[in-house]
């Protein structure tokens, strides 16, 4: 019996933490809807994200957002939006997800990169930024990469550890190293 006391203890405690910190993000600009449930996420700009209703994210979310003062620079989910465990935002530009979307675990969106001419040292060439949009009714498998300028269509299913570095269309079934086309989505 005493372990479940403890576990309800800490459950109790984390309960009230989230709490805590939910408000503080909520206070420094946290756009938020109605019925979502926020996770332990890591955002130094909450202000520049925007969470639609019946949200639900996961702990260890990691939303970055490299130009706070910059009106196009945005992190944006819209409704019924799920995103797992220890995802990470990389936005220098703008990652928008559509509505009634699922985003497994690990997964990575980043919508910069960098030039790499052999003109130049790599660390001097200029950064490339391109914005990442998800239509609605899409389902990202865990330990994806999203990189700058996909658009994936509405209905897509992309495939557990692919790498999607072009656009996919509408209702289309992706996977791989770089993602290739599977199938239709039935």
């Amino acid at each position: 019996m005493v372990p479940n006391r403890i576990a309800l203890l800490h459950h109790k405690g984390h309960s009230i933490y989230r709490k805590i910190a939910f408000f503080v993000l909520r206070c420094r600009g946290l756009q938020v809807g109605k019925s979502s449930l926020i996770g332990k996420i890591t955002c130094d700009w909450p202000n520049k994200l925007i969470i639609g209703h019946s949200c639900d994210i996961q702990d260890d979310v990691d939303f970055r957002i490299w130009h706070p003062y910059d009106d196009k620079c945005f992190i944006k989910l819209g409704d019924n939006v799920f995103i797992g465990h220890a995802c990470e935002f990389v936005c220098n530009s703008s990652i928008t997800i559509g509505n009634n979307c699922l985003i497994a675990s690990k997964t990575t969106f980043n919508d910069t990169g960098h030039e790499f001419s052999r003109k130049e040292n790599i660390n001097r060439q200029p950064v490339t930024v391109k914005e990442i949009i998800l239509k609605d009714d899409v389902w990202v498998g865990t330990s994806c990469v999203i990189l700058q300028g996909v658009t994936i269509g509405k209905g897509a299913v992309i495939a557990a550890g692919s790498v999607v570095n072009k656009s996919i269309p509408e209702y289309e079934v992706w996977g791989g190293v770089p993602a290739r086309f599977i199938k239709k989505r039935e």
